[in-house]
């Protein structure tokens, strides 16, 4: 920082010294224009809204032949949230095991799709290498899957909205490089 003082200003300051019996106006309609929502003409829509679904979403990565990305901003599915989840091109789409994400003892937020029972297929984002390839998420604490005989126990955290924590929108392995985000559960920003 410069201590050298401002013209105007104290040492450091940017902004005018301003005295106890002075006032500071603020322009007409300041607060209403912050709390109002974003004036951008985006349309924002969920995978069940597009003709084609998952196909409608999905664009080719020029890069990697075959690979198909997210096509649009991935965002919370909640009314009123649209916090953006994944930039468009952050993910890779796969169909793969859905996963068990489900607490069949809660009932499931209405702004959440539900999701094939395992072992049947579902359609998925998956974002690599690491959790900074997302703009805002939130993980869960870790949860134990599994650990009957039939294989072997896992330890995953559920991705949830960073800003509102609805979820679960996929889910990651503790310590793994992938993470998963159910098509299904997030909405497009057109």
């Amino acid at each position: 920082m410069c201590d050298t003082p401002r013209p105007g200003g104290t040492a450091g300051s940017l902004a005018p010294e301003i005295g106890p019996d002075q006032s500071v106006s603020l322009p007409p309609g300041l607060f209403a224009a912050l709390q109002r929502p974003s004036a951008c003409n985006s349309t924002v829509r969920s995978l069940q809204d597009f003709d084609n679904g998952v196909m409608d979403v999905c664009s080719t990565d020029v890069m990697k032949q075959g690979v198909l990305t997210n096509k649009y901003d991935l965002t919370c599915p909640r009314t009123g949230c649209g916090c953006v989840i994944l930039k468009r091109d952050g993910g890779m789409w796969v169909e793969g095991a859905s996963v068990g994400i489900d607490d069949p003892n809660r009932p499931m937020h209405p702004d959440l799709t539900p999701l094939p029972v395992p072992p049947a297929t579902a359609h998925w984002w998956l974002i690599t290498p690491s959790p900074m390839e997302f703009e805002n998420i939130g993980f869960t604490r870790a949860i134990q899957l599994g650990g009957d005989t039939s294989g072997p126990t896992k330890q995953l955290k559920w991705l949830i909205c960073a800003e509102c924590d609805l979820g679960p929108l996929g889910w990651t392995e503790v310590g793994g490089k992938e993470f998963w985000l159910a098509c299904s559960r997030v909405k497009y920003k057109l």
